[in-house]
Formats: structure tokens, C-alpha cells, sequence
């Protein structure tokens, strides 16, 4: 018995991964010297709607996550729920 099957394409979303999240903040490390607001590293093409918001802001946030465990920049927040602020490790 031969069963027939059905070719189905999943579209691939755009998406911003931890990789992408590391170079974007390594890009912008001239810009990191005094404390700065994490959202304005989000790359203009990841502001287009709010699903491609949240994922340049989850990209961004492990990529951050990842350089501050290198020891490559700090992360600071004042308070809960307040914003995150970034600035890069000066030793």
C-alpha cells in the first residue's frame, strides 16, 4: 500500500538569536561608555510590529546576558520592572 504525503513549507519568522543579540551589543560597544537604555539597541528592522519587538528584545537580553557573564559589559536596573540599563566593563 503506497501512502500519499503532503509537502508542507513552514515559513521561517524573522527572529533575533543570542548570537545575533552578542554582535548587536559588540557593534554599539563605542556607544555603551556611560549607562544606556537597553530597547534603543534594537535594530530598526526588528521595530517594524510588536512580535518582531519581542523577539529583538529576547535576542538582545541574552546576548546581553552572555556578555556580562564574559565580564564584557555591566547590567544595571534601579528598581523592579524599571528599565535595564547597559554599559560596557571598563577594567
Amino acid at each position: 500500500m503506497r501512502k500519499n504525503f503532503l509537502s508542507i513549507n513552514i515559513v521561517k519568522l524573522p527572529v533575533c538569536t543570542t548570537e545575533q543579540g552578542v554582535q548587536i551589543i559588540k557593534s554599539s560597544m563605542s556607544r555603551l561608555n556611560e549607562w544606556s537604555n537597553f530597547l534603543d539597541l534594537i535594530p530598526l528592522n526588528f521595530r517594524k510590529n510588536n512580535q518582531l519587538k519581542k523577539s529583538g528584545v529576547c535576542g538582545l537580553f541574552s546576548g546581553s546576558l552572555e556578555l556580562a557573564r564574559e565580564g564584557l559589559i555591566s547590567i544595571m536596573q534601579k528598581k523592579n520592572f524599571d528599565k535595564l540599563l547597559i554599559k560596557e566593563k571598563n577594567e
